[in-house]
C-alpha cells in the first residue's frame, strides 16, 4: 500500500510498498480517509529530534482518521463502518512506525474489550484515544479533534477555569486550538501573543480578549503591564518561560506545552516566588480520552469552529506542498486526503 515514509536522511517520500497490516483478535482494520500534518511532532520526526522516534525509515503520521472495514473476533467497541480517530500502524519487516497514519490502511485496538477480558495494556497506550466519532463529524473534523483533545486535556490539567485570566504564548495551531477550547469552556479573559499577524487575526475571530504582536515594541510594553493567573506557553524556550515569570500573578501557574529548550531548562531562581511551573507538553492517553465527548459536542453544536484552523486541503500526492506551506509559515493545519 502507499504512504509517506521518512528516510534516515530526513527525506519524506511517497512509496507504494508498505505492507498492509494484519489484525489480531482485539484489533480492527481501518481504511484511511485523511491525516493532518502535525506542525510540531511530525517536523521533529523529520529532523530526528523526537525521542520516541528513533528507528528509520518509518511511516509518518499520528492525526489520522478512517473507517473500520474489518475487525477481530474479540472486538466489541468498534463496528464495520465506524469512523475512528488516531489510527496507527505498527512496525513491519520493511518500515518502523512513526505512528503511521499517512498510509492507505491502519489499525485501531479495542482497549475497552482488552480491559474487560483482563488483557493488560499500558496506561500510556495510545489505543485509549482510538475512539469512534459521531456520524455527523466529518473526516477533517475528526482529524482536527486530535489536536483539540490534546490541548483540551492540557488546559484541564492546568486547572484553568472560567473567571481566570490566561495568556497563551504562540499563535500556531496549538495556541489557536487552546484558545478555541478556552472560549468553549467559558474562559473569556484570554489574551494571546504571537509573531504572525494573520494568525493573530484568526485569534481575534476565535475570541481572544487582546492580541499582542511579539515583534512590536508597543505591544510588548502593553503585555508587560498585565498579570495573569495562567501563562500557557506553547513554544517552551528558555526565553518564553522566563517571560512568564514577569507576567504571572503570585500563586499563578506557568504551564509549558511546547518544550524547545534542548536538554535543560535554564531559569534564574533569584526572583522566583510562589508560582507553579507545570509541564503539560505530552498527552496522557487516559486523560485525553476523557475529553472526547466534550470536544465532539463543541463541534456538533458549532461552538468550536474547525474550518478556521484548517488552511490547506491537499491530496496525499501533494504532500510536498503541504510540508512547504508549514515550513514557510503559510499554513495553520494541513489536511492530506488519502481516500
Amino acid at each position: 500500500m502507499k504512504g509517506l515514509i521518512v528516510e534516515n536522511t530526513g527525506k519524506v517520500r511517497l512509496v507504494d510498498d508498505i505492507p498492509v497490516p494484519e489484525i489480531n483478535d482485539y484489533e480492527a482494520l481501518v481504511k484511511m480517509e485523511c491525516c493532518m500534518i502535525c506542525n510540531g511532532t511530525d517536523m521533529e520526526i523529520i529532523h530526528q529530534q523526537l525521542r520516541e522516534a528513533k528507528n528509520y525509515p518509518l511511516v509518518l503520521g499520528h492525526e489520522g482518521v478512517g473507517t473500520v472495514i474489518k475487525k477481530g473476533k474479540n472486538v466489541r467497541n468498534f463496528k464495520i463502518g465506524d469512523r475512528v480517530m488516531r489510527v496507527s500502524l505498527g512496525d513491519s519487516e520493511k518500515y518502523h512506525s512513526g505512528w503511521g497514519s499517512f498510509s492507505e490502511y491502519g489499525i485501531v485496538k479495542d482497549s475497552g474489550a482488552m480491559l474487560e477480558d483482563g488483557v493488560d495494556i499500558p496506561t500510556a497506550c495510545s489505543s485509549l484515544t482510538q475512539q469512534v466519532v459521531a456520524t455527523e463529524i466529518t473526516p477533517e473534523q475528526a482529524s482536527l479533534m486530535i489536536t483539540l483533545k490534546e490541548t483540551c486535556s492540557a488546559i484541564w490539567r492546568t486547572g484553568a477555569c472560567p473567571g481566570a485570566e490566561l495568556l497563551i504564548v504562540g499563535d500556531g495551531p496549538v495556541g489557536l486550538s487552546m484558545l478555541s477550547i478556552c472560549n468553549y469552556m467559558g474562559i473569556k479573559d484570554v489574551d494571546i501573543v504571537g509573531n504572525h499577524e494573520e494568525n493573530l487575526k484568526v485569534a481575534e475571530k476565535i475570541g481572544a480578549r487582546n492580541r499582542y504582536h511579539n515583534k512590536k515594541d508597543t505591544d510588548k510594553e502593553k503585555l508587560r503591564s498585565n498579570r495573569y493567573d495562567f501563562y500557557i506557553d506553547t513554544i517552551g524556550t528558555d526565553e518564553t518561560i522566563l517571560q512568564g515569570l514577569s507576567v504571572v500573578k503570585e500563586n499563578g501557574t506557568i504551564a509549558v506545552y511546547g518544550l524547545r529548550t534542548g536538554d535543560n531548562i535554564l531559569l534564574p531562581v533569584n526572583n522566583i516566588r510562589n508560582i507553579t511551573l507545570k509541564l503539560v507538553q505530552w498527552p496522557i492517553p487516559a486523560e485525553e480520552a476523557k475529553t472526547h465527548q466534550f470536544v465532539e459536542e463543541g463541534i456538533l453544536d458549532g461552538k468550536i469552529n474547525t474550518d478556521i484552523l484548517v488552511t490547506h486541503r491537499l491530496p496525499l500526492e501533494d504532500y510536498e506542498e503541504g510540508f512547504r506551506a508549514i515550513v514557510e509559515k503559510r499554513a495553520l493545519k494541513v489536511n492530506l486526503i488519502i481516500s
